[in-house]
């Protein structure tokens, strides 16, 4: 049972419960809650005014960007239709591992940056190969075609056996020529040039509507060669739209709820050839 203190009087009648009290105590910005929460306290009916002020007080107070996010969530899932639109957030930096996002309540408040490593979305089990035709765009006579013209305009990194990390140029695929078979060529011609991102995104976007990669995301690729002659190819596609040319773009995708996404994809190319894709994944911040 939960212990309470009484205040009475003939021009009041006050119950504060140790939940409160406790609040009250930890608050780190007690007067910027109260004035925020007299701001928007209208804008929630009958039972969820209780629930949404002790919701107001964890986004304010709690230091966890997840319970940030979580209770960002319930106040905008709580407010009256009419002020649901005041909830927005934007995304100002995404890394392979976090989203940065700034959450808002209209002009009121605003957490300044905040880092979460989102949502994640496996499709591994859907996207397991590039489609063909990904491999009949290249020729019989150099099957790097597409990659070099890819390569100046792109950031390709290459790690070594000792695992040092460095960037790919043109000249480097000279180490390919004698080293791997024809058919890995084409497809490491597939893996590390637009034509691999692309069908990874026409992929991606046939399988989740509300969460579709659109405009030009920007892409960061690794890859490996281990001893035995298998390749290991890490793809990272990353979208940032702002408010506006989400809005363009939901005008074709109408189901897309998220302006932020960031898409892994790792392929593997055996030493006899077979390429897979072995993992895909596709993250959002995890804000409604």
């Amino acid at each position: 049972m939960t212990t309470v203190f009484n205040i009475s009087g003939s021009l009041f009648s006050r119950t504060i419960s140790l939940n409160e009290i406790k609040e009250i105590k930890n608050a780190k910005k007690p007067s910027e809650i109260k004035r925020l929460w007299d701001r928007i306290a209208d804008w929630f009916c009958g039972t969820d005014k209780e629930n949404a002020k002790k919701t107001l007080f964890e986004l304010l107070n709690n230091d966890d960007a997840n319970i940030k996010i979580d209770a960002f969530n319930q106040l905008k899932a709580m407010a009256s239709p009419a002020f649901k639109k005041a909830f927005t957030y934007t995304t100002t930096a995404i890394n392979d591992t976090a989203f940065t996002v700034n959450l808002s309540i209209g002009a009121l408040f605003s957490t300044g940056d905040i880092s979460t490593a989102g949502e994640t979305i496996n499709l591994s089990d859907h996207i397991k190969t590039f489609t063909e035709r990904c491999f009949s765009q290249d020729d019989d006579t150099n099957y790097f075609t597409q990659l070099k013209k890819d390569i100046p305009r792109s950031k390709i990194y290459f790690y070594n056996a000792n695992d040092e990390k460095t960037q790919f140029k043109i000249e480097d695929l000279s180490i390919f020529e004698n080293t791997i078979s024809e058919k890995q060529k084409k497809s490491l011609n597939v893996a590390l040039s637009q034509i691999g991102a692309i069908d990874i995104i026409q992929q991606i976007n046939a399988r989740s509507k509300e969460m579709p990669i659109v405009g030009s995301p920007s892409k960061k690729t690794s890859f490996s060669l281990d001893e035995k002659g298998n390749i290991s190819v890490e793809m990272h596609l990353f979208q940032n739209l702002d408010a506006y040319h989400h809005s363009v773009y939901q005008e074709h995708f109408p189901d897309s709820k998220y302006p932020c996404l960031h898409a892994k994809a790792r392929v593997n190319i055996a030493s006899n050839g077979n390429c897979d894709i072995v993992e895909a994944t596709l993250s959002h911040p995890g804000i409604e």
